[in-house]
């Protein structure tokens, strides 16, 4: 999930120059599409890892074929729903709704039509991903994510050097959706041969999904709107040069979810499985050590980049977009840790069977999220829209940490405890934090300010290594260090 990301630096600021701001402000309303096309997934691929967890769990691998199947053949008929929905609604969305430049109005109906015509495939692909999610085959899903991923900046990215327009980026985008479906797919008949050998539709199956599913559902439905709502707004009320401005910062600091996302591919079948056999006490284990992880990791990257976003937004993209992304980069940068840290009672709830929690949280939010957003845009433009997304995203890390708590009260007295880990990694980052934007507002000559930096960030690391770390991740780390060095000296032999 690392690739992705160093690609989508290099490639988006090509991306910028090939499209044009008006073309890239499209070409991220087209991301935005992509992502919410888990709309019409109404829950099955959740469901489809939940359920091949509990049945690995108990070793049940018979059960396994008629699982996939018929998450993959209603996945199919929802996803031509889906379809139709979006080839009826692009001349509304293009010609009425968003503010899109007349001279890209045909280039957005091309892309839109051909986004749609992908539905049903993609849907079928997350199915096949949740397979082998529930079989904890990580390292296959590695081979096909990461250069899918890359591959939406890489192609975004030839826009410049190719002159390609915006529908051809996005049928290359499409295209390479498929091919990875097509992969999953193989990758599924090799982890579990019996999916190939029996094509299974089970209504038992499809009852137990759906309920399951149905909670799902309001989540895929409400969260992506909860997620990409700014920019539509944006885009419709301000103009597709301000979405251009919005989205580059979001676009490069959402990827401190990168850690967070990759444990929660794990911890979720995790969840299922010890709920299935009722092990509480792994999954409080687990719960507490995720929870120290991602506040330590995430929050150490989110320090540096609230710290130093103007200068990053300068040598990344120039000085226009220092000016007037700077302050959205720095509040996006706190909405995406408090972010990173909700996804734990986030997947903790659908993994223990409570995936109407979350479902209930967001249809409070959205209500209010509409009101706040409309109102913040109209009186501070961009800025609004990003004050208005971190109000959202707090209170609904609030409310799902809460949930958690009140089914796993034991977890609340682990943080209360003065003693707890979780306290002191606060305590460390804020100094960090105090450090690192007093040397940087203090020293004005580069030179000193990078030796302020390596300085700050030496002390720090020295103790969090003698006060933070406990002897077995002194170990691992250890560990790690040598592997590395050992594979460095032998590439310089």
């Amino acid at each position: 999930m690392v690739l992705p990301l160093l690609v989508g630096i290099i490639a988006i600021p090509f991306a910028v120059k090939g499209l044009g701001k008006e073309g890239f402000g499209v070409l991220s309303i087209a991301w935005v599409i992509l992502g919410y096309l888990g709309l019409f997934d109404f829950g099955f691929s959740r469901a489809t890892t939940k359920f091949i967890s509990e049945k690995i769990g108990k070793n049940d691998l018979e059960a396994i074929p008629s699982i996939t199947w018929t998450a993959v053949i209603i996945s199919f008929c929802f996803g031509l729903l889906g379809m139709a929905i979006l080839f009826i609604a692009t001349p509304f969305l293009v010609e009425g709704l968003l503010k899109i430049p007349i001279g890209l109005v045909h280039q957005t109906k091309i892309s839109f039509y051909i986004l749609a015509s992908s539905i049903p495939i993609i849907l079928c692909s997350s199915c096949f991903m949740g397979v082998l999610e529930a079989a904890q085959r990580f390292d296959l899903l590695v081979m096909v994510m990461t250069p899918a991923s890359i591959m939406l900046y890489v192609f975004s990215g030839l826009s410049l050097p190719f002159h390609l327009n915006l529908s051809t980026v996005i049928l290359l985008i499409v295209l390479s959706r498929v091919a990875a479906a097509c992969a999953y797919l193989f990758l599924c008949f090799k982890i579990f041969p019996n999916i190939k050998k029996k094509l299974v539709f089970s209504l038992k199956n499809l009852k137990a999904m759906a309920t399951f599913g149905s909670w799902i559902a309001v989540t895929n439905i409400i969260s992506p709107l909860l997620v990409y709502l700014d920019r539509i707004y944006i885009g419709t009320f301000l103009s597709m040069v301000s979405v251009a401005f919005y989205a580059v910062p979001y676009e490069m600091v959402t990827r401190l979810k990168i850690l967070p996302n990759a444990i929660m591919k794990t911890l979720f079948p995790e969840f299922s499985a010890s709920s299935a056999t009722s092990n509480t006490q792994q999954i409080e284990k687990l719960f507490v050590r995720t929870f120290e992880y991602i506040l330590f990791l995430v929050g150490f990257l989110a320090v540096l980049l609230f710290t130093y976003s103007s200068v990053i937004l300068q040598a990344w993209m120039g000085a226009e977009f220092a000016q007037n992304s700077t302050t959205v980069f720095r509040i996006f940068t706190i909405g995406i840790f408090a972010s990173s840290l909700a996804a734990i009672p986030f997947n903790l709830l659908q993994g223990i069977g409570r995936p109407d929690l979350p479902a209930k949280y967001h249809l409070v939010e959205l209500p209010f999220y509409f009101a706040l957003l409309y109102l913040l845009i109209q009186g501070f433009g961009i800025k609004g829209a990003a004050w208005a997304w971190l109000i959202r995203v707090m209170a609904d890390a609030s409310l799902l940490g809460g949930g958690a708590f009140r089914i796993f009260p034991r977890l609340f007295g682990q943080f209360k405890d003065k003693q707890s880990r979780a306290g002191r990694i606060a305590v460390y980052l804020l100094l960090l934090w105090g450090g690192l934007s007093g040397s940087h507002a203090i020293f004005g000559n580069i030179f000193t300010k990078a030796l302020a930096m390596v300085s700050i960030l030496t002390v720090f690391g020295l103790a969090v290594w003698q006060h933070i770390f406990n002897d077995s991740e002194k170990d691992m780390a250890l560990s790690i260090w040598l592997r590395l060095k050992k594979t460095i000296l032998h590439q310089q032999a």
